[in-house]
């Protein structure tokens, strides 16, 4: 069995880079608001992968990383799942 790198246990943005405590996290309401569309929609959108994932940051309360929000802006859904699409799925 081999053994796993530390930083493979790290969560990570959507480009796969670890997520420091400098990164600035994004509770639902602040991504709805920056992104300009419904929470329900956030949900719909992030299961079909077009739309980054969510991290739990309690029990009950996920928060998204802004850079990922930002990332999805830039590219919009469809572009996004193109290019995160397979990655978001896992």
């Amino acid at each position: 069995m081999s053994q796993l790198n530390a930083a493979d246990h790290y969560r990570r943005n959507v480009r796969g880079e670890v997520i420091t405590i400098n990164d600035r996290y994004l509770r639902p309401a602040d991504v709805a608001e920056k992104c300009g569309i419904h929470r329900s929609s956030i949900y719909r959108l992030m299961e079909r992968g077009e739309f980054p994932k969510s991290h739990k940051a309690s029990s009950g309360r996920v928060v998204w990383v802004e850079e990922d929000i930002e990332e999805w802006m830039r590219l919009g859904a469809e572009k996004f799942h193109e290019f995160y699409g397979q990655q978001q799925a896992n």
